[in-house]
């Protein structure tokens, strides 16, 4: 296990706990960024399941999205590259923005 694994499933926690407080919800975007700058230190099983996190978020965009734009402007995003794509979930859950979820090992999911 690395270093990184406790890191990811507070991000996955962040993701399912649909009734936090906006501000813990916009802390978790952060953490997937911190996620994304290490990504390639990251174990096989341990992309998987950020992967899975990561399509839970997918999932919950719509609610995520109402939940963080309390605190939070999505318009301030524009300039985040759509790699980061948790920054656009609202373009993601009107449809207008298409998203990537990898392991990074042939694009499985």
């Amino acid at each position: 296990m690395s270093k990184y694994k406790q890191d990811i499933i507070n991000y996955g926690n962040d993701v399912i706990d649909l009734k936090c407080s906006p501000f813990e919800s916009l802390r978790m975007l952060h953490d997937r960024s911190d996620l994304y700058k290490i990504q390639g230190e990251l174990y096989y099983e341990e992309k998987v399941l950020l992967a899975r996190y990561d399509l839970k978020l997918i999932e919950n965009a719509q609610k995520m999205v109402e939940q963080i734009s309390k605190v939070y402007d999505f318009d301030q995003s524009n300039d985040i590259p759509s790699e980061q794509w948790w920054w656009h979930l609202d373009k993601i859950a009107n449809g207008m923005m298409s998203f990537g979820v990898s392991s990074e090992i042939g694009n499985v999911m």
